[in-house]
């Protein structure tokens, strides 16, 4: 859903490739997603870092817009306390409820 606006201050003043429409995201499909105050997705990206330099070029553009960075994670439970983003494949250990714990 990014604009024009937004695709040119992402991208440097570059125009699109093709023609930006109301499905069009920014960014290379990662877990790191830049959302619009008013509501949907601008981007997502792999490196939290190339989103955040995203996300302040487009602070520049100032003016209509409020935007934030999220990670957004689609968490599946995998072996041994463990859960991995079904998406990028980040892996998180998740605490032993047992109580026993290590000593």
């Amino acid at each position: 859903m990014a604009t024009v606006d937004e695709y040119r201050a992402v991208y440097g003043g570059n125009e699109p490739l093709a023609a930006v429409d109301d499905t069009a995201n920014l960014g290379n499909g990662g877990c790191n997603v830049i959302l619009r105050d008013t509501g949907g997705v601008i981007g997502s990206w792999s490196s939290w870092e190339m989103a955040s330099r995203a996300l302040n070029r487009l602070q520049k553009l100032g003016g209509r817009f409020e935007y934030r960075l999220e990670e957004s994670h689609q968490w599946v439970n995998g072996l041994e306390y463990t859960s991995t983003c079904s998406h990028c494949s980040l892996t998180r250990r998740l605490p032993d409820n047992s109580g026993g714990g290590d000593p």
